[in-house]
């Protein structure tokens, strides 16, 4: 009777030790691991291996054909990784030509012109070397080298100093002190911004100002950024007025300087006062109801006590003023203030009886400064000047056609760069913090941005500029959605270091008996057969395998 009770209690401690072994440990290693998804994490970071290139169509017509030979062959020299294409018209055609849009106009008609495309064609009569005109041709004269076309290309088309910057590129030849402030004006492209137009009315008690925000806006400022928004952004319009809003921050105050005028005086703000007069404006705005990136045009009516309103710089001189009653300025990566001073006949009427005035915009004056504003806010207002080289003076409200492309391609390569970094530096934390959880909707951001990088570096070799401008739009928002994703945080601040001193207090006291229960039952089974042993030791190793393969 004593053997049997002693088999029982041996087989039933073996029970107790397979149940917490077996089954315990594993259930509690599987509730208290972090949860993470599988990630390419190789290929992510070997993304740089592959250096962003995007492929550019370039068409050249010369009437001679040996000078077109030449041209062609010196530019491809400078131009390996591009596309040149030599045009020809037909000598019928060549015969009716009498004018230099009439010959565009025909090449134009047989070699369309996509985005991201290019058209040097030569013109015999030119004053200049080259002159660049507002669709996406240039024409070149017959002692134009290539070496000018090359810079042309370069400086105006292309920008390759934009690009050098985006991509941290330390060429010597490029000023260092440039390229850094075009990386601090300069920010990714983001897919959703809105405009802002606010008119500030200071003393409604005095003026009433007359000017339909609205319709100026629809007429001017959408048709320019519907030319921007090609498949990489998105801009939504919006006016307000606002009413007893003044200047205000330190040195808002304008001073009175005497003058020849009609009025007698202007009023002065110095440079110096410009940015605190933006952080006093922008409390006062009511942006904060969106979380869209904001755009901001502010169009200031000062009362006739007030004006006209004259910006100094710090030197002490005046500065241009852009128009009679107009003076602005502009903030990188916040909009622009325009200061629209009533009439000089107004203000004297105003003077005279001191009584209520009526003030009236006029939106020629007002609306090609905003514009102007808007070319500078998105670095098309770049391009510096050029020896015998001269660009047609804008004739439409939209940009150039040039330079859309060039603005859609710049900042699809700075969205594919941003993605990148943003994938990589977020891969690297992953990989070095094991207990951040990876939910399959972080997972799913993360392979998507990673898949639309690889199609929009494939897509810029190819010359696809509007398509991968999308795809890297889609990139950018994917990995910046995955980089802020809160849940990442649920575990940050519970580490294995923590689990282990949580959870060995509790199962310290239950496994202390279990390794006193193991001794036991090898004495057990030493007294045993060498059978029994053997069986016994199989049996463990059994365990051993199907506990290990539980984690597998």
């Amino acid at each position: 009777m004593h053997y049997y009770s002693t088999v029982i209690h041996i087989y039933a401690t073996i029970a107790f030790i397979i149940v917490i072994i077996v089954i315990g440990v594993p259930m509690w290693w599987k509730t208290t691991e972090v949860y993470r998804v599988s990630l390419p994490y190789a290929e992510i970071r070997a993304l740089d291996e592959e250096p962003i290139k995007a492929t550019f169509r370039l068409g050249l017509y010369c009437q001679s054909a040996e000078r077109r030979e030449i041209l062609a062959f010196e530019l491809r020299k400078k131009f390996e990784q591009n596309y040149l294409q030599l045009l020809t018209l037909d000598a019928e055609t060549v015969s009716g030509v009498k004018t230099p849009a009439r010959l565009e106009a025909e090449l134009l008609q047989r070699y369309p012109a996509s985005v991201g495309q290019f058209m040097f064609i030569e013109w015999h009569k030119l004053d200049d070397d080259i002159l660049v005109t507002s669709e996406r041709t240039a024409f070149i004269s017959e002692s134009a080298t290539s070496l000018k076309a090359y810079q042309v290309l370069s400086s105006w088309i292309l920008q390759e100093y934009k690009l050098k910057a985006i991509l941290g590129s330390r060429d010597m030849q490029q000023t260092t002190k440039g390229l850094r402030q075009l990386r601090l004006n300069s920010a990714p492209l983001q897919s959703q911004y809105e405009v802002l137009i606010t008119v500030l009315n200071p003393r409604p008690d005095l003026q009433k100002v007359h000017w339909n925000a609205r319709a100026a806006a629809e007429n001017y400022i959408q048709p320019f950024l519907d030319e921007l928004s090609l498949g990489i952004t998105n801009f939504t319009i919006k006016t307000q007025w606002i009413y007893q809003v003044g200047l205000e921050g330190v040195g808002a105050q304008p001073k009175q300087v005497q003058d020849e005028s009609k009025l007698g005086r202007h009023y002065a703000l110095s440079e110096d006062s410009l940015p605190h007069i933006i952080t006093a404006l922008e409390k006062k705005l009511g942006t904060q109801i969106t979380d869209n990136p904001c755009i901001h045009l502010v169009v200031y009516v000062p009362p006739c006590g007030q004006a006209p309103l004259s910006i100094y710089r710090k030197d002490g001189q005046r500065a241009s003023s852009l128009s009679a009653n107009v003076e602005a300025f502009t903030s990188a990566k916040w909009g622009g203030v325009v200061f629209a001073n009533p009439s000089e006949a107004t203000c004297a009427r105003y003077m005279e009886t001191e009584q209520f005035s009526e003030v009236y915009i006029h939106a020629q004056d007002v609306m090609p400064v905003l514009l102007y504003q808007l070319r500078k806010i998105f670095d098309l207002e770049n391009n510096s000047p050029l020896l015998d080289t001269t660009l047609v003076p804008y004739n439409t409200i939209e940009p150039r056609a040039w330079e859309v492309d060039t603005f859609i391609r710049t900042n699809t390569i700075y969205l594919v760069h941003s993605a990148t970094t943003t994938l990589q530096s977020l891969i690297q934390l992953l990989g070095g913090i094991e207990y951040i959880v990876i939910n399959d909707e972080v997972g799913a951001s993360i392979k998507n941005a990673y898949r639309r990088i690889v199609e929009a570096k494939q897509t810029l070799l190819t010359g696809q500029v509007e398509q991968a401008a999308r795809l890297a739009r889609e990139a950018y928002t994917s990995a910046e959605r995955a980089f802020f994703d809160p849940s990442m945080l649920a575990l940050l601040y519970f580490p294995n270091e923590q689990k282990y001193a949580i959870y060995i207090p509790l199962f310290l006291p239950i496994m202390i008996p279990v390794v006193f229960s193991i001794i036991t039952i090898l004495k057990y089974f030493r007294n045993r057969t060498a059978t029994g042993v053997y069986l016994f030791l199989l049996f463990w190793l059994y365990l051993l395998q199907l506990y290990l393969g539980l984690f597998e």
